[in-house]
């Protein structure tokens, strides 16, 4: 005891204070630096100075999502719906992809005309699909490739008469720009200028923007910098402001992935990905039916594809009979061809958990009423060809046959994670 006075002694002579008041002082440190952490305003006007501009965006996105989590999430209601399915949710980035001349142009203009709908059409016009008339919208209309002259303005004329409008009214919540003059080192600029100038004029509404082709609004989609140039400033407008992007974008020649590196990460930011091809016949030739498939939905199920097909008495697209789909699709899963394969394959594997060898057989041959011979046959071309299937998620996979312990298990390897 005597020795425990003197430290005590000791350590107050010295100017030490006890123990039990360094850690107190310690917690109101602490407690002092996560107020400022919280929110820089509890700092002093020195400590305001010394934090950076990104540190203080970060404290305020920090601070928004402390108020975000402390509440009941009531999620945004969707600003287009197909059959009582969502599609589109406002404040997103949301891709249609496919080959060169399969309209997926024509696709847009449709979702473009359903946002301008003042009231639910009476017909098939828009292929079912309906705006949420809870949302005040506009829409913006980047075009990089028709001329002005004739394509352009033919387009825009389709948006106003399937939306209710006549071609000589000019409604105030449509705008339409084109880049095709601007020069390609400069275009991303010149965008990014008019979506600013756009936004402060409509600051009230969500804004629908379409970017019809993507990767004509940078100066080069192979190159990363570029590339992300364009994906941050989409990702800081749907995050800062109420806007909604639909990116247009080729497919690679032959194959089914997105264009460039652009296409790559816009793939991986976007919420929903919807995929436009034409059907192939026995001959691999292209038939009349278009294929409208959902590669990516992030915010529900991945929805069923649907078929459609271009009218000249329509002058624009349509919903395929249903007769007519469901013989092309009984004709073709009799010949169980490889790309049928694979869709099914993506719904069985989709969800990235592994089959065993014999349920898949069992589930392929009775689909397509095939022999287990035929059925091997194709997965054999689709594991040597390393052909790419997409899952659930809408990333693009590769067909695994491997062993796990003493069974033989098919699964979907991601060839593009992140």
């Amino acid at each position: 005891m005597e020795n425990s006075g003197k430290d005590t002694n000791f350590a107050a002579n010295k100017g030490f204070k006890p123990h039990f008041s360094r850690l107190d002082e310690l917690r109101k440190s602490m407690a002092s630096d996560e107020a400022r952490l919280n929110d820089p305003a509890n700092a002093t006007e020195e400590g305001k100075h010394s934090y950076s501009e990104n540190l203080l965006k970060i404290f305020k996105a920090k601070q928004q999502l402390r108020e975000a989590k402390s509440r009941k999430i009531v999620f945004t209601n969707p600003l287009i719906m197909r059959e009582a399915n969502p599609v589109i949710f406002p404040n997103t980035i949301n891709v249609i992809q496919g080959q060169a001349g399969v309209h997926k142009s024509r696709l847009a203009e449709i979702l473009c005309s359903c946002i301008l709908m003042q009231a639910y059409p009476d017909d098939d016009k828009l292929l079912g699909f309906i705006r949420n008339y809870t949302k005040d919208s506009c829409v913006l209309y980047v075009d990089t490739e028709r001329n002005t002259k004739e394509q352009f303005p033919y387009a825009l004329q389709s948006i106003q008469q399937k939306a209710g409008y006549s071609v000589e009214d000019h409604p105030e919540n449509f705008d339409y720009i084109t880049l095709l003059d601007i020069r390609r080192t400069e275009r991303f600029q010149a965008l990014k200028e008019y979506l600013d100038d756009f936004r402060s004029k409509h600051p009230e509404k969500n804004i629908f923007i379409v970017l019809d082709v993507t990767t004509d609004c940078i100066k080069d989609f192979n190159r990363t910098d570029d590339s992300m140039e364009l994906i941050d400033l989409m990702n800081q407008y749907i995050n800062e402001y109420d806007v909604t992007f639909l990116a247009l974008i080729h497919e690679n020649p032959g194959g089914a992935k997105a264009r460039g590196h652009l296409g790559t990460e816009i793939m991986n930011k976007a919420s929903t990905v919807i995929q436009v091809g034409f059907e192939k016949d026995a001959s691999q030739n292209d038939t009349d039916l278009i294929r409208v498939k959902y590669l990516k939905c992030r915010s529900t199920k991945r929805l069923d594809s649907f078929h459609i097909k271009y009218s000249q008495e329509a002058k624009g697209l349509v919903l395929a009979d249903a007769s007519e789909v469901s013989e092309f699709i009984n004709k073709r899963k009799h010949k169980a061809g490889t790309n049928d394969i694979i869709e099914y394959l993506e719904t069985y594997l989709g969800d990235g958990q592994p089959m065993k060898n014999a349920d898949l057989m069992d589930k392929l041959c009775a689909d397509f009423k095939a022999s287990s011979k035929t059925v091997q046959d194709r997965l054999k071309v689709i594991l040597t060809e390393e052909t790419e299937i997409f899952n659930a998620n809408g990333q693009p996979c590769k067909l695994i046959k491997a062993k796990a312990g003493k069974e033989v298990v098919y699964s979907l390897q991601v060839t593009n994670p992140y």
